[in-house]
């Protein structure tokens, strides 16, 4: 998918759209002055987003000199593009891997600050990944297209870039803004805007030993002494390097992700959800500590190591850091669509009451049966999605599968005389999923289908759902045991 998103055609398609809307309804506004943000959810992506726009409004000023508007793109650092990077030659000459795009090479002429770059009249249209993305003053700004994926606090401070008001010097308001969303469900925007509507108060305190609490529980995961932390944090300071740094952060990088192989080897999905919790805790630690040490004097310098450490420790065991690699070389994009919705009014209700920080550390416990069946219905998404099934009649498919299939007591019993493991590698359940199939292939035939294909990704979906039939048939066993216990 990431490959998908990055591709070319997805992406020329997406800036066709960016473009003739920014020309349509934002360029001529505040007397032609007016400026707009492209989010973008990555470095590579900003990347080939600018190089992608570029080459769009430069053929369309050949026809029309109206849209000749000028471009900057903001990141940190420098990208790279891998053998499986798509480029269009629309784009210029294909890069080589020892090639490295940076602000300076993406945006002659512009100078170190692009944020007084982008003031002037000469640059239109910003493109960012994470940088300038909050925290940034353009009061001309007015419109924003957002292709990444936002949530709570980071959603409010991305959206409110188009806050600012603004009067030109021939009296014209800023009375209108525009956000065209690729990426976001509107009621997730209304629900992370809706705290701070009208009136927003402090519902508690924070408590500021939130940040020793979670320092405990990191250390208690085993993955880094405190030791290492003093030995990155003694490199970090007195600036001996990359290849120092890398070395001394790589035996936690290396135990977090040893750990990780091996739970996926195994199918240890607890396991795999204390480091997926460990890795969340890592970021929230970094982002706490840099909030409340401008407030409360800790006074103890191993917690400003530990900052040190776990900033560089979060880079390199993130999910995107490192994955099985992917050989993409014979694989085609046949095509993308992009449709558009209808646009939505995302109206908030009321006053907010703001929570204040009493607890950091992600993870709440949902019901093993739930989240397995989750897991069937997410991987049915996947495989279904250029069909555009709506995820309830998905949902409903999965669920009338599962009820059927538990209907049949003699699978049911068999969970009773087997581990998970055991019945999710019989061939009887996989048996079982092609008669129920067959038998209500009516149900929706299209998806039926599908089962009876030898593909990999419908075998994986037959070993999910026997974990979530295991989960179901153990849970109504409880259940109907709870009951008889109870007459």
């Amino acid at each position: 998918m990431r490959w998908v998103k990055l591709h070319p055609t997805n992406i020329s398609q997406k800036v066709q759209i960016i473009v003739e809307h920014f020309h349509s309804n934002v360029a001529y506004l505040l007397e032609g002055k007016a400026k707009a943000m492209i989010v973008t959810d990555s470095r590579k992506a900003a990347v080939k987003y600018k190089k992608a726009i570029d080459a769009y409004i430069a053929k369309r000023a050949a026809e029309d000199a109206s849209y000749d508007y000028r471009t900057l793109v903001a990141f940190s650092g420098s990208v790279s593009m891998s053998e499986n990077d798509e480029w269009s030659q629309d784009w210029g000459p294909t890069p080589t891997k020892d090639d490295e795009f940076t602000e300076a090479t993406m945006n002659p002429g512009a100078g170190a600050d692009l944020a007084a770059a982008f003031k002037g009249g000469t640059y239109k249209i910003m493109l960012v990944a994470n940088k300038f993305q909050t925290g940034f003053d353009q009061p001309l700004l007015s419109a924003m297209y957002v292709d990444k994926k936002l949530s709570g606090v980071a959603a409010v401070q991305t959206l409110s870039r188009l806050n600012r008001t603004h009067r030109t010097a021939g009296g014209e308001q800023k009375a209108k803004t525009f956000v065209i969303d690729f990426a976001n469900e509107p009621e997730d925007i209304r629900i992370a805007f809706e705290p701070y509507f009208t009136d927003a108060t402090l519902e508690t305190e924070t408590d500021p030993y939130v940040v020793v609490h979670l320092a405990n529980k990191l250390a208690q995961a085993g993955i880094y002494t405190e030791k290492h932390v003093r030995q990155v944090a003694e490199l970090w300071v007195s600036r001996k390097g990359n290849n120092a740094l890398s070395a001394a952060i790589s035996p936690a990088q290396h135990d977090f992700r040893r750990r990780y192989a091996a739970a996926i080897e195994a199918h240890d999905k607890v396991t795999l959800n204390t480091l997926d919790l460990f890795r969340k805790d890592v970021s929230t630690y970094v982002r706490l500590y840099d909030f409340m040490s401008q407030i409360v004097n800790y006074g103890d310098p191993y917690m400003e190591m530990l900052s040190i450490f776990l900033r560089l420790l979060e880079k390199v065991i993130a999910e995107s850091s490192w994955s099985a690699d992917v050989d993409l070389s014979d694989v085609v994009l046949v095509g993308v669509k992009h449709t558009k919705k209808n646009a939505v009014d995302i109206s908030l209700t009321g006053d907010g009451e703001l929570k204040g920080i009493s607890a950091a550390g992600t993870g709440t416990n949902r019901e093993p049966k739930y989240v397995a069946l989750q897991v069937v219905i997410d991987k049915m998404n996947d495989l279904f999605g250029a069909q555009s099934f709506a995820e309830s009649q998905i949902r409903e498919f999965v669920q009338g599968l599962l009820q059927r299939l538990l209907a049949d007591r003699r699978l049911v019993q068999q969970t009773q005389v087997n581990s998970k493991k055991q019945f999710m590698e019989s061939q009887d359940f996989q048996f079982a999923v092609t008669e129920a199939i067959a038998d209500n292939q009516e149900a929706h035939n299209i998806m039926a289908d599908y089962f009876f294909t030898d593909g990999p990704a419908i075998n994986g979906i037959i070993v999910s759902l026997a974990d979530a039939f295991y989960e179901h048939a153990i849970d109504m066993d409880g259940e109907a045991l709870g009951a008889s216990n109870g007459s």
